[in-house]
C-alpha cells in the first residue's frame, strides 16, 4: 500500500508532541480514533522498531526532528503511496520551466497505468480552470498549459516554496524532509532557480532595505521564488494576464516596463511583512471591515469602543488575504493550533460574520483566516483591559505571521513586563549578533535547538501562555506587571501641551500604556 503524505504529516504531528491524547490526534485530522490506530501500525510497518507507540490512550513519539527527516528522506518511490495532487503538481512545474511534459514517459517512469494517466490527467485539466489556465496537447512532445501568466507563475510559486529553504548565504536548497515526489519537483525547477537565486536574493534584500521592511520565512520564500521567475521567464507584451484584481495592487517602483511593475506590486501585495503596507484606499472593503468589526466587538462580553487602528490592521490583512485566495495561493501556519479550542466564543462569532466577506469578495474564511483574525482581535480585548511596562528586552524568532505574533506579544504583557525589539524569521538568525536584547522566544523544539546550540539566551515558550512559563520566565528575572506612572515626572512631560499633542505623545511614548 505505502506510505502517503498524511502518513508522514500525522506521524510530524506527533513527533513534534512527543506525547498526545489519541482523541486529540483524531480531532485534529478529523478522523476516529480506530482510523488513527491504523495509520499507525501502517507507519510502524517501514521502520524496524516502532516509530510511534499507542499506550494508554497516549501517542507516544521518541524520535528527534533530525531523526523524522532522516525517516522521510530514506522512503523511496517503492514505499511511497502518492495523490493525484501531488502527480499533477510534478506536471505543472515540469510544463512551466520545460515548456511541455511527456506524461507517458512519466507515467511510465513511476510505474503507473494508461489508466492513472489519463484520470490524472482529467483532474489536471479541471484543476487548471480555477486558474485561468488551459491544458493543451502538443503534437510529438506532450502536455503544455496556456492561459493566465500571473496565474501561471503563482501556481508554481505555490507549489514551490514549501519545497524549499533558503540559506544564510543565499542559496536555495532543497527541503530536507520532501517527500519523494517533492524531490522530484524540486529537482525539475533547480537547474533553473540556482543560476539566477543570488541575484533574486540581492533584489529581495535591496526591496525590504529601501522600504525599511522585514518579512516572515514563508513569505520571503515565495518573493525570492517570485523574483526568480522574473528574471528566467521576463515578461512581455504578448503574455496573457488579466489585470482585474478584487483589490488594486500597490503602486511601487520596481520596473521600467509596466506590466512587470504591475506583476512585482501585485505579488509585493500578498506577503506577510512586519508592518502593514500603505494599501491602495478602497472604501468597500474599508466599510466592510468596518461593519465586521463593530458586529465582533459588540458581540463581546465587555465590548469596548472599536478605534481606527483596529479598523486599519484588520483592513490590512483583509487586503492581503483577499488577494492571496484570488491567486489560490495560501501559507498555512503549522505552528500555532487549537485557536479555537483557547478562544471558542470569540472565535465562533467570527465565523458568524465571515458572511460579510463572503458576500462582498466571494471570500470564504480557511481555519487560517478565523484563527488569525481570533488572535488579532483578543490582542486588542488585552490591549484595552490591562496597561503594562517592559523591562526584560525580547526577540521572537519564528516563522508565523505578523498578526499572531502580535497577539502573542499582547498576552505576554498581560503577564509579565518586557520590552519587544523585533521578531526575526529562522533564516535572520545572523542579525542577533547586531540586537539589543536580554533573551529570545522561539514556540519550535527545531528553533530551539539551533539557537541553544550556538549558545544564545533562547526562552521556547508555548504560544498560548501557561502558567508554568509565566512562572519559568519570574525565576528567570522578568517581573509581574505595575501600573503605576510617578505623578510629578508624569505631569512635568505634558506641561505645556495643548490635548492634540498630549494624544500624540501617549501613544507614541507610552504605546503600551494609552489606546
Amino acid at each position: 500500500m505505502g506510505l502517503s503524505y498524511n502518513d508522514l504529516i500525522l506521524l510530524r504531528f506527533i513527533q513534534k508532541r512527543e506525547r498526545t491524547l489519541l482523541s486529540t490526534v483524531a480531532f485534529q485530522f478529523g478522523k476516529n480514533e480506530i482510523s488513527i490506530r491504523r495509520a499507525i501500525e501502517q507507519i510502524n510497518l517501514y521502520s524496524e522498531s516502532p516509530l510511534i507507540e499507542v499506550k494508554k490512550s497516549h501517542c507516544i513519539c521518541r524520535l528527534s526532528y533530525s531523526d523524522y527527516v532522516e525517516f522521510a528522506r530514506h522512503i523511496s518511490m517503492d514505499d511511497y503511496a502518492s495523490s493525484w495532487l501531488e502527480r499533477i503538481r510534478v506536471m505543472i512545474v515540469a510544463i512551466f520551466f520545460h515548456g511541455y511534459v511527456n506524461a507517458s514517459a512519466l507515467y511510465e517512469q513511476w510505474g503507473f497505468s494508461l489508466t492513472t494517466k489519463k484520470q490524472d490527467t482529467a483532474h489536471l485539466r479541471q484543476f487548471l480552470k480555477d486558474y485561468k489556465l488551459t491544458l493543451n496537447t502538443l503534437k510529438t512532445k506532450g502536455l503544455s498549459i496556456t492561459g493566465d501568466e500571473l496565474m501561471f507563475r503563482f501556481l508554481v510559486i505555490d507549489i514551490l516554496h514549501p519545497l524549499l529553504e533558503f540559506t544564510a548565504e543565499n542559496r536555495i536548497e532543497a527541503r530536507f524532509a520532501n517527500t519523494p515526489l517533492e524531490n522530484q519537483t524540486y529537482a525539475l525547477a533547480e537547474p533553473y532557480l540556482l543560476p539566477v537565486s543570488r541575484q533574486a536574493a540581492e533584489q529581495l534584500e535591496d526591496f525590504l532595505t529601501r522600504h525599511s521592511l522585514s518579512i516572515n520565512y514563508p513569505s520571503k520564500k515565495f518573493l525570492l521564488l517570485f523574483f526568480c521567475i522574473m528574471i528566467i521567464r521576463p515578461v512581455t507584451q504578448d503574455m496573457i494576464f488579466s489585470p482585474n484584481l478584487p483589490l488594486s495592487p500597490m503602486n511601487l517602483s520596481f520596473s521600467d516596463s509596466p506590466p512587470a511593475n504591475w506583476f512585482c506590486n501585485v505579488a509585493v501585495s500578498m506577503m506577510n511583512f512586519s508592518r502593514s503596507l500603505d494599501f491602495p484606499v478602497d472604501h468597500r472593503l474599508w466599510y466592510t471591515t468596518e461593519d465586521f468589526a463593530e458586529q465582533v466587538i459588540t458581540s463581546l462580553p465587555d465590548p469596548f469602543s472599536v478605534h481606527d487602528d483596529l479598523i486599519l490592521e484588520l483592513y490590512n490583512y483583509f487586503y492581503r488575504e483577499i488577494t492571496l485566495a484570488h491567486f489560490h495561493c495560501t501559507f498555512v501556519d503549522k505552528t500555532v493550533e487549537n485557536t479555537r479550542g483557547q478562544f471558542p466564543a470569540l472565535y465562533q462569532t467570527i465565523e458568524k460574520y465571515a458572511v460579510l466577506f463572503k458576500a462582498a469578495y466571494n471570500f470564504d474564511f480557511a481555519e487560517e483566516h478565523t484563527s488569525t483574525l481570533t488572535l488579532l482581535i483578543q490582542k486588542h480585548v488585552l490591549r484595552n483591559q490591562t496597561v503594562s511596562g517592559g523591562h526584560k528586552k525580547v526577540v521572537v524568532v519564528t516563522s508565523i505571521n505578523f498578526e499572531r505574533v502580535s497577539f502573542f506579544l499582547e498576552q505576554i504583557r498581560d503577564k509579565v513586563n518586557l520590552k519587544w525589539t523585533g521578531t526575526l524569521n529562522i533564516n535572520e538568525i545572523h542579525r542577533l549578533n547586531a540586537m539589543d536584547y536580554d533573551y529570545i522566544f522561539c514556540f519550535s523544539t527545531r528553533i530551539y535547538n539551533l539557537l541553544h546550540k550556538k549558545n544564545f539566551p533562547v526562552i521556547k515558550i508555548n504560544f498560548f501562555v501557561t502558567p508554568e512559563d509565566v512562572e519559568s520566565l519570574l525565576n528567570l528575572g522578568f517581573t509581574t506587571l505595575k501600573h503605576r506612572f510617578h505623578t510629578t515626572s508624569f505631569v512635568l512631560e505634558l506641561a505645556g501641551k495643548s490635548q492634540e499633542e498630549m494624544i500624540r505623545y501617549l501613544t507614541t511614548q507610552y504605546s503600551d500604556y494609552f489606546v
